[in-house]
């Protein structure tokens, strides 16, 4: 069984931006959880053989069939209880981005995952309580936006401890 994840992925400039945070973050406090890990909003991970992939490689292609591109935008920063630090969408995106969440986990009906509540952009991970103020205060004030016209399935890479990209399932295109 290989682990998968489903994730809207930003462009690379996006992508970009957020590393540069992370690593402004990084020489602030040190190495942290989730330091490496590419900009993404996560709608699910699954873990999945042959066949159950590709009918969970159906679902998404019909799942994102069924979306329309549209503009995303990330405006300010939160904290989970966890210790996450994070970019959060402003209220358009954010309500946009669960609805699309929620439509998509009620199709993908994966046993014993809780998806994520809050979309988001994950900068950090576990971090302590005297990390988490760093993090606001390095990372700021924050505009970023983007053009989301698709949504990926990634791979596990055990070697490198990340996901890579498997496939991009094209918004409004059967």
């Amino acid at each position: 069984m290989t682990k998968y994840s489903v994730v809207i992925s930003p462009p690379d400039t996006v992508i970009e931006a957020v590393r540069q945070l992370k690593q402004q973050l990084r020489q602030a406090i040190g190495w942290y959880h989730s330091v490496n890990a590419l900009a993404h909003i996560t709608f699910c991970e699954f873990h999945a053989g042959t066949d159950t992939l590709a009918r969970q490689e159906a679902y998404i292609a019909r799942f994102a069939a069924g979306q329309s591109p549209v503009t995303l935008r990330f405006d300010h920063t939160g904290i989970f209880a966890s210790g996450a630090f994070y970019l959060a969408p402003d209220e358009a995106s954010g309500q946009l981005l669960g609805r699309m969440m929620k439509d998509f986990q009620l199709g993908m009906r994966l046993p014993a995952y809780k998806p994520p509540a809050t979309p988001h952009l994950s900068i950090s991970r576990r971090l302590g309580a005297t990390q988490l103020p760093v993090a606001g205060t390095v990372i700021g004030e924050v505009d970023i936006s983007f053009y989301c016209e698709d949504i990926v399935l990634r791979r596990f890479n055990e070697t490198r401890r990340q996901y890579d990209i498997y496939r991009r399932f094209p918004f409004g295109k059967v």
